[in-house]
């Protein structure tokens, strides 16, 4: 499918009234390497928020990028039997963004999936117990219709 905003034909193309969709307000959606490169994307401030699915870098962010994502809001999802990246380093990213944010710590969502994996991981039976563990977060994630009702009440009027 081809998708597009485009001024030209008004979002008509899609069903979608360009007078209710806030074109300044861009955001991310990344997982695995694409949740660690969205959060680094998320420092140049050009998104207004991101939903990111099994962070995957193991260090502590410097605090020059904790400075950059203070006041942006962002949903974090990771399984606790992720074997790809560990659960620790969207634990440790959550936390320090919840730190900087202090009073506003609320803008950063944490859905940390520590449920029964044979729960999670109905219809991802042939799919390797390692692979299904990094994949739930961003399944969750794309089909939880509460991440896009969030998604679009951000508008970039009300983000610091």
């Amino acid at each position: 499918m081809n998708f597009s905003l485009s001024q030209q034909d008004g979002g008509g193309r899609q069903g979608i009234d360009l007078d209710k969709v806030d074109l300044d307000c861009q955001c991310l959606f990344g997982f695995s390497d694409g949740a660690t490169l969205g959060v680094e994307l998320m420092t140049t401030r050009k998104f207004v928020a991101g939903v990111f699915c099994a962070y995957g870098y193991t260090g502590k962010l410097p605090s020059l990028a904790l400075e950059r994502l203070k006041g942006l809001p962002m949903w974090i999802f990771h399984s606790v039997d992720d074997g790809i990246f560990p659960i620790k380093c969207s634990d440790q990213l959550v936390r320090d963004l919840r730190f900087i944010n202090g009073d506003k710590k609320d803008i950063i969502r944490y859905t940390r999936l520590d449920q029964d994996p044979r729960v999670l991981h109905q219809g991802l039976t042939s799919t390797s117990p390692a692979l299904r563990g990094h994949m739930i977060g961003m399944i969750m994630a794309s089909k939880d219709k509460e991440v896009y009702e969030w998604l679009l009440s951000i508008t970039s009027a009300n983000v610091s």
